[in-house]
């Protein structure tokens, strides 16, 4: 048994504390929010592995030429929101939230964008009506969020009036499955993991192709097994085949 040394602080076991962080207001907001969201939902995570070879392509392709005549990059995450506004539309109960005694089915597609803050906490800026907005216009909105979030400059109106999310957890490569929280009132969030290079069979051949996981964790008191699969039967098609995404430009 070790004795604390004279002067250590330590904790209501007798344990030694070598660092203290204090739990901020806005730290304390997101747990408080989290914890609701646990507690309050009935919480059920899809995982699903998809097809994303020509997603990969379609990238590469639009970034060859949009680096060059607009400035801009296109990440995963800014075509990942144009694909999923497209499913939701096809799939509005994904789009819905639980008041009450009635479930609302909302007009406005609005993908709330987890954003890692340099202190570690995340931050949930607002695509909204990212169904209407152009790839570009995704882009350049996300772009800008990003970096106001970043020196604590957001806007709260940045933040509100989201109706789906997407989190991602692909920055690492060995990333892959996670089960999100949902983001209440919302009824359904998606996680997505690293896209990578793994064998996989097509034409009866072993090959080796680009996936990427997906974790769609939904409230099963507004949404159940079916809705749910078959929104992410929709959204993989669209990165199997993302000359079906509708991108304008």
């Amino acid at each position: 048994m070790t004795t604390p040394e004279a002067g250590k602080r330590v904790n209501a076991l007798g344990i030694p504390i070598s660092e203290v962080i204090p739990f901020a207001a806005m730290t304390k907001m997101i747990a408080d929010h989290m914890i609701k969201s646990h507690m309050g939902t009935a919480r059920v995570t899809v995982l699903e592995e998809m097809d994303v070879e020509a997603f990969v392509g379609l990238r590469n392709s639009l970034n060859d030429k949009l680096q060059k005549t607009e400035g801009i990059k296109i990440s995963y995450t800014h075509l990942f929101i144009k694909a999923i506004a497209q499913s939701l539309k096809n799939h509005p109960i994904l789009n819905s939230t639980l008041a009450e005694t009635e479930i609302q089915i909302l007009e406005d597609i609005n993908i709330g964008m987890a954003v890692a803050l340099p202190n570690g906490n995340l931050i949930v800026p607002v695509i909204h009506n990212a169904d209407k907005k152009s790839l570009l216009e995704i882009a350049k909105r996300a772009a800008d969020v990003q970096e106001r979030a970043k020196v604590g400059k957001l806007m709260l109106d940045d933040v509100r009036k989201g109706t789906f999310t997407l989190t991602n957890i692909g920055m690492l490569p060995e990333s892959r499955w996670t089960t999100p929280i949902i983001n209440q009132p919302q009824c359904a969030i998606l996680g997505t993991g690293a896209i990578r290079q793994t064998p996989v069979v097509r034409n009866g051949q072993i090959v080796i192709g680009w996936v990427v996981s997906m974790s769609l964790t939904f409230d099963h008191r507004i949404v159940s097994g079916l809705p749910a699969s078959l929104f992410l039967q929709t959204l993989s098609r669209l990165l199997k085949e993302p000359s079906l995404i509708e991108l304008g430009i």
